[in-house]
């Protein structure tokens, strides 16, 4: 078993040497046998929540409800949960009812695709009733048992299979995929901001562009948030080379800007985005349309943005991913100024060389003058800036 696994062996053995069976389960074990980097590491066992906590000094009954406890072991944690099966989703998220049990493969029956019902015991041995490393190997996701159950248990698990479809690179299975558009309308009954969680990370993977076609071209595009109007401009999206974004701004803003959506606040709204989110996409957004960013684009995106804006420009272009990054740093870095603040003069400058009254014409003049500063039409310093405010005001 790989040394990532060290801090869970040691909790392994204390549930197995306290006479329980003890797991590791769902995506760690998939991640495993994929060679990809594994996040969470989840633990399945026959140990009732109370029996885990009672063996741990640090654990946290985070879902303890649903029979989980956080083990803290190592500065990691570990979810350890319970042996159980459920009652019907009443809510479509959560079951009615759990029971514990004593059945590893009745609590893999439970899960959503075979490839997340694999289980590992303590010395790297695969449990597997449902076919799971089949799967994997043939690049397919398929739900464990009947399709349209496990989505209408859950819909969101449709959002679920099309992101492993994109990120791991897979394919849907026939019955699933015929599920999914059968299905779609299911979806409406899920929180939006569930759904946002795994269409962004849909995003981020190989086959983005496969799963953008396949919500296009069938009824899931009428269960997402405002993506059935822009139906006739998707063509655009399926040539992206999205895995070259590395900030969801980025894929948002490529999106919305790809697809023409005049109202960007709007449509991410729909999508029960954050206010700060929003106004980084549409900054993101409001440049996307130039050949390249001019000095002052530079100064008002600052650094970070300015490189994402050029990132997104080279994808939504199709140039290279990585064209011209070096350059809008170091043109960045050459600027006189970053931000107001490194002005030679102040607000208090400017009304003290004026005869004016204080008012909204005080940042306009400094704006004016940042402006100046940045395109080199004057050095910052505060004798040539007002000698230049004075020549500025007789033009």
């Amino acid at each position: 078993m790989s040394d990532l696994f060290r801090g869970a062996r040691v909790i392994m053995g204390k549930l197995l040497q306290a006479g329980h069976q003890a797991y590791l389960v769902g995506g760690c074990v998939r991640d495993y046998l994929l060679n990809r980097e594994i996040g969470d590491i989840d633990i399945a066992t026959s140990a009732r929540p109370e029996e885990v906590r009672s063996l741990f000094s640090k654990t946290i009954p985070v879902g303890i409800e649903h029979g989980t406890v956080i083990v803290r072991m190592e500065h990691v944690s570990y979810e350890v949960t319970t042996f159980r099966k459920e009652g019907t989703y009443t809510d479509r998220r959560h079951p009615s009812s759990v029971e514990y049990i004593d059945s590893l493969v009745e609590d893999l029956s439970r899960r959503d695709f075979t490839i997340n019902a694999i289980a590992m015991d303590e010395d790297g041995n695969l449990h597997d009733p449902f076919g799971g490393r089949q799967h994997l190997k043939e690049k397919k996701i398929k739900t464990v048992g009947a399709a349209e159950k496990r989505f209408m248990e859950d819909p969101l698990r449709i959002m679920r299979a099309l992101r492993f479809w994109s990120v791991l690179g897979f394919t849907l299975e026939a019955e699933t995929e015929k599920a999914c558009t059968a299905l779609a309308d299911q979806l409406k009954a899920i929180a939006v901001e569930r759904i946002a969680m795994e269409f962004i990370k849909l995003l981020r993977g190989v086959e983005a562009p496969s799963c953008l076609k396949f919500i296009f071209k069938s009824e899931l595009v009428f269960s997402l948030p405002e993506l059935h109007r822009y139906k006739n401009s998707a063509n655009s999206l399926y040539g992206v080379q999205w895995t070259g974004l590395e900030h969801d701004e980025e894929r948002w803003a490529a999106l919305l800007f790809v697809l023409g959506v005049e109202d960007s606040a709007a449509f991410l709204k729909a999508w029960k985005q954050s206010n700060a989110l929003i106004r980084s996409v549409q900054q993101l957004i409001g440049y996307l349309g130039k050949d390249e960013l001019a000095r002052m684009d530079l100064y008002d995106l600052g650094e970070e943005q300015a490189v994402s804006c050029q990132r997104v420009m080279n994808v939504i272009k199709g140039k290279p991913v990585g064209e011209m990054l070096t350059l809008v740093q170091k043109r960045f870095r050459e600027l006189p100024i970053h931000q107001r603040k490194q002005l030679a003069i102040n607000g208090k400058d400017v009304v003290k060389d004026n005869e004016r009254m204080k008012g909204p014409w005080i940042q306009e003049m400094l704006r004016k003058i940042e402006q100046a500063v940045v395109e080199g039409e004057v050095i910052n310093e505060k004798s040539a800036i007002m000698e230049w405010v004075r020549s500025w005001k007789e033009k």
